[in-house]
């Protein structure tokens, strides 16, 4: 056992919802008693996301399109909208993946690890794992979420260390 008292020290973070627009499932979260969070756009992910909270609830990040194409047009292309995936923490991601695979779990990365706006430009890395599902690791634990709209500070800078990183 780890930290987070399982086999493969992952901590749930959120659900990840899939829409063409956001504005019904704001509505129906807000209903719900959510909390909007700041919308950003992640210039790495290509997407706008919405990161939602709850005192009671599991966090559900909005994730819908962009005006560039992203892997997020082709998922509702083929299925709407739709939950597509799990996100956990780990303080070690390596060590939760090899933990998996030790016990009997094909995961497969989705691509290299990248930082993510909503995250305060920390580590996210995608990996889909067979019979499961797609999933999203934060690498180490994230800051809060950001409720007033300071995130877009956060995506700019992503855009510029990633121009001046390729």
């Amino acid at each position: 056992m780890n930290s987070f008292g399982n086999r493969f020290g992952l901590r749930f973070h959120h659900f990840g919802l899939a829409v063409p627009s956001p504005d019904a499932a704001f509505r129906f979260l807000k209903a719900l008693g959510y909390t909007l969070g700041a919308v950003v756009f992640d210039p790495l992910q290509l997407v706008n996301l919405s990161m939602c909270t709850h005192h009671e609830m599991p966090d559900v990040e909005v994730v819908w399109p962009s005006d560039v194409p992203s892997p997020i047009d082709r998922l509702l292309r083929r299925g709407g909208p739709t939950v597509y995936h799990l996100c956990y923490v780990a303080i070690s991601p390596e060590h939760a993946i090899a933990a998996m695979e030790d016990y009997g779990f094909n995961v497969a990365a989705i691509g290299e690890p990248k930082r993510a706006a909503l995250f305060g430009g920390q580590q996210v890395s995608f990996y889909n794992v067979d019979e499961i599902g797609l999933i999203e690791i934060i690498h180490g634990e994230p800051p809060q979420p950001d409720l007033t709209g300071g995130v877009y500070a956060i995506a700019r800078d992503l855009r510029e260390a990633d121009a001046v990183i390729s």
